[in-house]
């Protein structure tokens, strides 16, 4: 959860970054839309990436309360370590939809959407939140 928790802050960061040029009057480019809320494709993708951003602080809040509410079993741990890499994922592919709308400028190192993206690139793959690693572990637990 302590690595989870940062990167689940930093795609809601961009989240929010989104939301701000949603709220504005930028338009998507080589479009004859005037703002991107005309456009259905990107209320789609904004849509995607904020239910992936709510999918996965669920799944973390959920974890953290089983984990409070009861003794874990030999793979109880696995499970809810693999709940958790899959929630990092979660924030990555948000992530990713979001520069997909923003477009190549979100990687501009002054626009703040460049940060979150690095931030959720590096966070998600740390070996708490590895999916490898979390598959891997649940099925030796399952395995015996």
């Amino acid at each position: 959860m302590t690595v989870l928790g940062p990167v689940l802050g930093a795609a809601q960061g961009a989240l929010d970054a989104v939301n701000a040029m949603f709220a504005s009057d930028r338009k998507p480019f080589m479009t004859a839309y005037t703002r991107m809320g005309e456009s259905p494709g990107a209320r789609h993708w904004l849509a995607e990436a904020t239910y992936l951003v709510q999918r996965a602080e669920t799944t973390m809040l959920a974890v953290a309360r089983e984990a409070d509410e009861r003794e874990l079993s030999a793979e109880d741990g696995p499970r809810l370590h693999r709940a958790l890499a899959d929630a990092g994922r979660d924030c990555r592919a948000a992530v990713d939809l979001m520069l997909d709308l923003h477009g190549s400028s979100g990687f501009h190192t002054s626009n703040p959407l460049q940060r979150f993206w690095r931030d959720v690139a590096v966070g998600s793959r740390h070996p708490h939140l590895n999916p490898y690693l979390a598959v891997e572990n649940f099925g030796a637990a399952l395995a015996g």
